[in-house]
Order: structure tokens, then C-alpha cells, then sequence
């Protein structure tokens, strides 16, 4: 008797492990599948969206395609949370209609003993996702974004350097941002630097922030402050001053480097040079955390996914698991979305609104988890 039990226990170990690997396989399967899928619309729309102006400026087919190369990194990094979710409904349900899901109940398995192989993979997932959003995407995105301004925006870029700093040079002054607030459309730390008649620096003044209006540009408080000396300054009215800058704002904005665009340690550089200015870094330190906390996202969508689906009782219900699991990842977006919101007007720390969404789909996801069972053996 003790012998037939041991086989048998035996035996629904080797099954149990036997399943959950063809699974994993499965999942993995899945998410390459569906990112190459998504991947290949994200082009798509793109390309479209770029239809016009490609066709408007004549742009050569290569650069268009050298564009997408090397945008490809970040296409990728930004599609891999969905791409997990669907290929974690995907494999679940299909385990499901095969009933091994039920095999595996009857085996003896845990809910949790399904869900841990799953979030283990979406763990190295998650990791890999931020090495690469360390590594390749800073480099590839500025190649892809200077691919956009120069070739095919045709943009007229003599007068702006923006490799590490943001520099403009108008007909008598030359102009130094230390960044650019898209949101705000503002732009903040402005040095300006204006020339005499024969091209010698005459005066160098400084400006807190310069606010785009429909008016064109405009000084809050209408101050600024002039560098006589390196110990000497005063204050000046600006009413008079002509600001030799674009007359456009997307002119300067296109060159502020996006997030994405900068490593953590370049993130974390500007963010000390606003502070250290006195200027606001708000909207900087949420970015900052953000960089850290989305790689995550595939794996705060697994927890908050794998217990809502492993435990599904009747097939009939299977329908219901792509609805739910639709609302629970667009839910995951809207609260990521509110929260960095409130993070960027200053309702809410920066690490707070931007690790909110990981950490409250993570504790839920895992509270669900460990209460969820499998699927009864009879059904």
C-alpha cells in the first residue's frame, strides 16, 4: 500500500512539472509572438502618422527604414507589458480548454505552485527590460530622434546645438537652456549671452524661466538678472528686451531630450543642476523614478493577472477572463496615469506617484493569489 502510494505520489510530481514546463514554453512562445505583433502596428501606426511629411519632404525609403531600426529598441521596451499580459491570458486560457489546468489540480498542485514559475519568468523579464532601457534604448532612440529633426523633418538646425546642453544663437545673442518643460511650455535656467556690435560679449543676463503664450514669449514677473561682474549682479526690468528666440516652441522643444533618451544617471544630472539652480525639478524627479519603475510593469501585470485566471472554474468562464483581464490591464494604465499626474503637480512624492501603480498590483495581485484555489478536480 505504502509502495502504490509513493509511485503514485511520484507520479503526479512528474506530471505536475511535466505540464508546468509545456506551459512555460507556452508563455514564452506567447510573448514572442505577441510582441513581434504588436510591435509590427506600433510601426505600422507610426508610419502613417509620419505619411504626409515623409511623402511632403521627399524623404529617401532607407532613412525611413534606418529610423524605424533604430526606434525598434524602444518600440519594444514600451510594448513588452502588454505583450506579457496578452501572452499570459493567451497560455492560461489555452491550458484551460486543454484541462491541464484541472490535471494539474488533481495532481495535487497549489494555485500558488502554478502562479510562481509565471512570476519568476516575468521577474527576469522585468529585469531584462531595464537593463535594456539602460543600455540600448538611450543610444538608438537619439540616433532615431536625430534621424527624425535632420532627415526627415528637414529641420534647420544651424542654430541649435543640443548634444549634452541645449544652445541657440540668434543674429546678436547666444542663448544656453538648461531645460526645456514641454508640459509647461517653458523654459528654464536661460543664459543669455548678448554681443556688441563687433561680436564682443557685451552683456551676459540671466532669466529664472522663459513662458511661451500665444503672445509669443514672455518673462514671468518681468525680471532678469545681469552679470556685470562674476560676484556683481542686479536686477532689470525686461519690458524692452527682444528675445532673439525661435518663433515657434515646438523649434526648441524637439531638442530637449526625452526621458527616454537618457540613462538614469543623465536623469539624475539634470535633476541636480535644476536644484541646484533653484529651479523647479518636479516633473524631473518623476521622470526619474518612472525610468525605474516601468520596466517593472510586466511583472506588476502577472501578479495582478495569474490568480484572476489560474482560478477559473468553468470553461464558460473563459470568456469572461479576457474581458476582466482587459479591464484589469487598462486599469493598471488609468491608475499609472493618475498617479504620475498628481506627481507632476506636486500632490504626490515623485517615487510615490511613479512606483503607486507597480506596488498596488503587486499587493493585490499577491493577496488574491494566496486566497485563490485551483479548479475542483470534479468540474
Amino acid at each position: 500500500m505504502f509502495h502504490r502510494r509513493s509511485e503514485t505520489l511520484s507520479h503526479r510530481i512528474v506530471v505536475s512539472r511535466t505540464l508546468t514546463k509545456l506551459m512555460l514554453i507556452d508563455f514564452a512562445a506567447a510573448v514572442l509572438v505577441t510582441q513581434v505583433g504588436v510591435a509590427a502596428l506600433y510601426v505600422v501606426v507610426d508610419l502613417f502618422e509620419r505619411l504626409d511629411i515623409i511623402v511632403r519632404n521627399e524623404v529617401n525609403p532607407g532613412i525611413v527604414g534606418l529610423y524605424f531600426f533604430y526606434k525598434l529598441p524602444f518600440i519594444v521596451y514600451q510594448t513588452v507589458p502588454a505583450a506579457t499580459a496578452v501572452a499570459l491570458v493567451t497560455t492560461l486560457i489555452q491550458r484551460h480548454r486543454h484541462r491541464e489546468i484541472l490535471a494539474l489540480s488533481a495532481a495535487g498542485v497549489t494555485t500558488q505552485q502554478v502562479a510562481v514559475p509565471f512570476i519568476l519568468a516575468a521577474m527576469l523579464l522585468s529585469l531584462a527590460s531595464f537593463v535594456w532601457s539602460e543600455m540600448i534604448v538611450p543610444p538608438s532612440v537619439r540616433t532615431a530622434q536625430e534621424l527624425n529633426l535632420r532627415d526627415i523633418k528637414k529641420r534647420d538646425r544651424r542654430n541649435i546645438l543640443a548634444d549634452r546642453e541645449i544652445w541657440f544663437r540668434g543674429p546678436t545673442a547666444i542663448y544656453h537652456v538648461s531645460y526645456i518643460d514641454r508640459a509647461a511650455q517653458t523654459l528654464l535656467g536661460v543664459t543669455s549671452y548678448e554681443l556688441g556690435e563687433d561680436f564682443s560679449l557685451a552683456t551676459i543676463r540671466y532669466f529664472p524661466e522663459i513662458r511661451w503664450t500665444p503672445n509669443g514669449w514672455a518673462i514671468p514677473g518681468g525680471q532678469s538678472r545681469i552679470l556685470l561682474a562674476p560676484e556683481e549682479t542686479m536686477a532689470s526690468p525686461s519690458d524692452e528686451l527682444n528675445l532673439q528666440l525661435p518663433n515657434r516652441f515646438e523649434e526648441l522643444a524637439e531638442v530637449q531630450r526625452e526621458p527616454e533618451e537618457l540613462s538614469l544617471a543623465d536623469l539624475r544630472r539634470q535633476e541636480h543642476l535644476l536644484k541646484s539652480l533653484g529651479l523647479p525639478a518636479t516633473r524631473l524627479s518623476v521622470e526619474l523614478y518612472l525610468k525605474t519603475a516601468l520596466p517593472f510593469a510586466p511583472l506588476a501585470l502577472v501578479l495582478g493577472l495569474i490568480g484572476f485566471n489560474v482560478s477559473l472554474k468553468r470553461s464558460r468562464q473563459l470568456a469572461w477572463s479576457v474581458v476582466g483581464s482587459a479591464a484589469i490591464g487598462f486599469g493598471y494604465w488609468v491608475l499609472l496615469g493618475i498617479s504620475s499626474s498628481l506627481g507632476y503637480a506636486g500632490s504626490l512624492p515623485p517615487v510615490v506617484a511613479a512606483w503607486l501603480a507597480n506596488c498596488t498590483y503587486m499587493a493585490a495581485g499577491a493577496a488574491f493569489l494566496v486566497k485563490t484555489e485551483l479548479p475542483p478536480k470534479s468540474l
